[in-house]
């Protein structure tokens, strides 16, 4: 097996995981991993949690007019990622329940657990006019994304990165649970 296939297996089963973990919808989401010069990514339209290998576009990570008409609508924010931040190999996106409703009442979230503050602190969100396929996310994400490993889009949800998939998918729960204990708290609070 070579590398290219085991990375696909790896975002085949972390595509499960998301979707398993609730943190995201049927259709919603995409995950993405950069080896070399190319990026590995959902391709639109398919869902989350039941990827395949046929599911994923193998593209560049300069722009590819040929190689990128059937990827994620996403591919712009997740290519900026990778120009930005050469040391990320792998960006997860989801439409996380509890962190999309945190990220409606705040410009970043302080978490209240302290597994999450000592993790990763405080996790900023990004507002834009458009959140989806947006240049605007394209361009001001990456910025974000270096001073914290996960930031969220208003409305939309949270991009996390890291090295591996794992450690990705690793911010994105940790962020969704800590949401939930944030939401929990404000509740008990009424």
């Amino acid at each position: 097996m070579n590398e290219i296939e085991k990375l696909k297996k790896e975002m085949i089963k972390i595509g499960r995981l998301i979707f398993q973990s609730g943190l995201t919808d049927s259709h919603g989401g995409n995950i993405s991993v950069r080896y070399n010069d190319y990026i590995l990514i959902k391709k639109s339209g398919k869902m989350l949690g039941t990827l395949t290998e046929e599911d994923i576009v193998v593209t560049t990570v300069e722009e590819n007019p040929e190689l990128d008409k059937t990827a994620s609508i996403e591919l712009k924010v997740h290519r900026n990622i990778y120009k930005k931040l050469p040391e990320v190999k792998a960006v997860v996106h989801a439409h996380s329940p509890y962190t999309v409703a945190v990220s409606l009442t705040t410009n970043e979230i302080i978490p209240l657990d302290s597994e999450v503050k000592f993790l990763l602190g405080t996790v900023p969100v990004l507002s834009a006019k458009q959140v989806i396929s947006s240049n605007e996310v394209a361009e001001k994400l990456p910025e974000l994304l270096k001073k914290c490993k996960i930031a969220v889009v208003k409305s939309h949800g949270p991009f996390s990165t890291g090295k591996t998939l794992e450690e990705a998918y690793k911010y994105l729960s940790a962020v969704e649970n800590s949401c939930k204990i944030i939401s929990i708290v404000k509740g008990m609070e009424r």
